[in-house]
């Protein structure tokens, strides 16, 4: 189904949209609408598909970056597929280097359930699950701290709640991994710091 004038697939609840070759200022705006619009549109990922972009320029990368914002405070997973070079060191150069995924079907099996942490999963990879769940979370918390300093008075209050949440998740998932390799004992949880819900 073509939306807004760029492919796009649903796999359940998941929103595949494949990008054009190029990357630039004179399709940035019309692609951020595009990925915003999907967000709105409830997807609890969005796959952003570039396997056959060759090239994003700095207004590319900016119009990934606004959907990435939104898709952080929207609870919306936001994925992105990225195989060329040039275009993961653009996306690196810009904090946008995670997630991505070398190909289509790995950012669709990334939401299919039992995908982090499958049975029969050997030590290193549920090591480097762990890993790449930990960057995530302190990703999106401090998208979601630096939204909280760029929006109006009064709703920072919800980014930051949210930062705290993908902290609590961070810290869950390294107590969950110790406890599963037979590690030292961690305490239990003590809440949050006093004055935060």
């Amino acid at each position: 189904m073509l939306q807004g004038g760029y492919p796009v697939e649903w796999v359940g609840r998941q929103a595949v949209v494949r990008l054009p070759g190029h990357i630039d200022l004179s399709n940035a705006g019309p692609i951020a609408e595009e990925l915003l619009a999907l967000i709105s549109r409830g997807a609890d990922a969005l796959i952003v598909d570039m396997t056959a972009t060759a090239s994003c320029d700095e207004a590319g990368v900016q119009a990934l970056v606004r959907a990435y914002r939104r898709a952080v405070a929207s609870g919306t997973q936001l994925r992105l597929v990225a195989p060329a070079p040039a275009v993961r060191r653009a996306l690196t150069l810009n904090g946008l280097d995670r997630p991505v995924y070398p190909s289509r079907e790995a950012a669709i099996a990334a939401g299919a359930p039992g995908a982090q942490g499958a049975a029969g999963a050997g030590p290193s990879h549920l090591g480097q699950d762990l890993l790449d769940r930990i960057a995530g979370n302190l990703y999106h918390a401090g998208l979601s701290l630096q939204a909280a300093l760029d929006s109006p008075h009064g709703a920072d209050r919800q980014h930051i709640v949210r930062a705290l949440q993908y902290l609590d998740d961070t810290i869950r998932d390294i107590r969950n991994h110790v406890f599963t390799a037979g590690g030292p004992e961690v305490p239990p949880d003590c809440g949050p710091p006093d004055g935060v819900p």
